[in-house]
């Protein structure tokens, strides 16, 4: 009894009885224009979710939104669940989660990371040493799911702080593990492969304004981006944490030239993995880089799409076997490596995506008429600063992917009717910016796990991530979004 009402005190509770009555409420209500009756059920699972995404988690909530649209009649089920697990981000997710996790478990991705550690320039100078050490976190995270990036470079950091005699809670240590946590996150930004918050927006821009950006497009703006936000991060660590960094060198490149020869010679299981995902990468990036030279194949390869070449490659994995084993068994794709929340919560955001943009419900015209005034008031900067500032604080207390849903599905159809932005660049900084989840242990799974490891004090974090806030929306205001408008027009 006692456990049940302290559980009921922190919401787990409370969260429930306020999502049925959100749904109760916005059922029995009559519409308020323009929301139409189908609008306000709509607005109920929405709000409904939304609660249960807070309180909750997003786990089962998703699944539950799943069902509810379904049972409320704002979809027929056949297009709640076509347009939810049925989409094909949700297939290509399950395909990068399977190479992604041949790579790791291989050690070819821990190997990449070490090189980056042992190149001479760095040794004997800590910083460059450090600096090289999240490097090779957002490169890796460039192309890895940010959970699996944050768990190789926490392997690889834990033992090796533990061993230059850093404890829990000193600043250098607490400064490398939440760099980490802050690389790994922002890095998903740069390209759309294994990130569903990026694929999502490719899949929202092409439907809303008939604007296809592709893999190499999308890395065009998205690898620079990240490139400048991995140098704001060392930028503020050096010239504003400034902690004593003496002790991270030499102990450390030795430390870390002892864990390559552990390694020892590149094996076969990391040849062929890396090999498969290779291909993989190319067959996504060919239909731009061959249309001139090789039209048909092209053609070909972009009627594929992205999900087909992640299944085949995660499928060829399983099939191929080194030393009598296989590099992937299908126990371990679905078992292990998926990150099933995520793909529950992606799975719901697309659905939820095609209600509130569907003119049926007259949501679309209500965010127009509810936000519109607002922005007529406000320079293209302004709206800017506030469409950023929104996602950027909201990101870090909910789901980043939840938080750029939001934002987007208000704020682009304003940025439309009032000509105020670009709604492609738009919502391309709107999913950069969603990423930059650097505050609260609830902004990101990646956060609560270096939070969680107990080298990382959750006030640490809060007050050096909060003093990103505000680089960080001027920069996606006033550098970003007119690179990414000039890039991409």
């Amino acid at each position: 009894m006692i456990r049940q009402a302290m559980l009921f005190a922190r919401g787990r509770g409370l969260g429930p009885l306020l999502a049925a009555a959100a749904l109760v409420v916005f059922g029995l209500m009559p519409p308020v224009a323009p929301l139409t009756p189908l609008g306000m059920k709509a607005a109920g699972v929405f709000l409904a979710t939304v609660i249960l995404w807070v309180s909750v988690g997003t786990g089962y909530p998703s699944f539950l939104c799943i069902a509810l649209l379904a049972l409320t009649g704002v979809m027929s089920p056949t297009r709640a669940f076509a347009s939810s697990m049925g989409h094909w981000i949700v297939l290509f997710l399950l395909g990068c989660f399977g190479m992604s996790y041949a790579l790791r478990t291989s050690g070819f991705s821990t190997r990449v990371a070490l090189w980056f550690l042992t190149r001479p320039f760095a040794r004997g100078r800590p910083w460059m040493l450090l600096a090289l050490f999240l490097l090779a976190c957002t490169l890796t995270g460039a192309v890895m799911s940010s959970t699996v990036t944050a768990i190789i470079f926490l392997a690889i950091a834990t033992p090796m702080l533990e061993t230059l005699g850093y404890r829990k809670g000193d600043s250098f240590a607490a400064l490398v593990m939440m760099g980490i946590a802050w690389t790994a996150t922002a890095a998903t930004a740069m390209t759309p492969i294994a990130h569903a918050s990026n694929l999502t927006m490719i899949e929202w821009l092409a439907r809303d304004f008939g604007r296809l950006i592709t893999f190499p497009q999308w890395m065009l703006v998205g690898v620079p981006i990240g490139l400048v936000t991995y140098a704001v991060i060392l930028a503020v660590f050096r010239f504003v944490i400034r902690p004593d960094a003496s002790r991270f060198d030499p102990m450390a490149s030795q430390y870390i030239r002892d864990e390559v020869a552990g390694l020892g010679r590149i094996r076969r299981e990391e040849l062929v993995s890396v090999g498969v995902f290779a291909a993989v990468v190319i067959c996504w990036m060919l239909p731009d880089l061959a249309v001139g030279v090789w039209p048909a194949l092209a053609s070909y390869l972009r009627g594929l799409g992205y999900a087909t070449p992640a299944l085949l490659g995660a499928s060829v994995l399983c099939f191929l076997t080194v030393r009598g084993k296989p590099l992937l068994t299908f126990s371990d794709w679905l078992g292990r490596s998926v990150e099933w929340g995520s793909v529950a919560l992606v799975a719901a955001i697309m659905a939820l995506g095609d209600v509130v943009a569907d003119p049926a419900t007259g949501i679309p015209e209500f965010l127009t008429a509810t936000f519109a005034p607002l922005a007529a008031t406000l320079s293209t900067g302004g709206f800017l600063v506030l469409v950023t500032l929104w996602v950027v604080l909201q990101t870090n207390v909910m789901s980043n992917f939840v938080s750029m849903a939001l934002v987007y599905n208000t704020m682009a159809p304003i940025a439309v009717t009032t000509n105020l932005a670009d709604p492609v660049a738009l919502g391309v900084v709107l999913a950069v910016a969603s990423r930059y989840a650097f505050c609260l242990p609830a902004a990101t799974v990646v956060t609560a796990l270096v939070i969680g490891s107990g080298w990382v004090p959750v006030r640490f974090m809060l007050r050096y991530g909060a003093l990103l806030i505000l680089p960080i929306v001027l920069l996606s205001a006033f550098v970003f979004y007119p690179f990414i408008h000039l890039v991409l027009r």
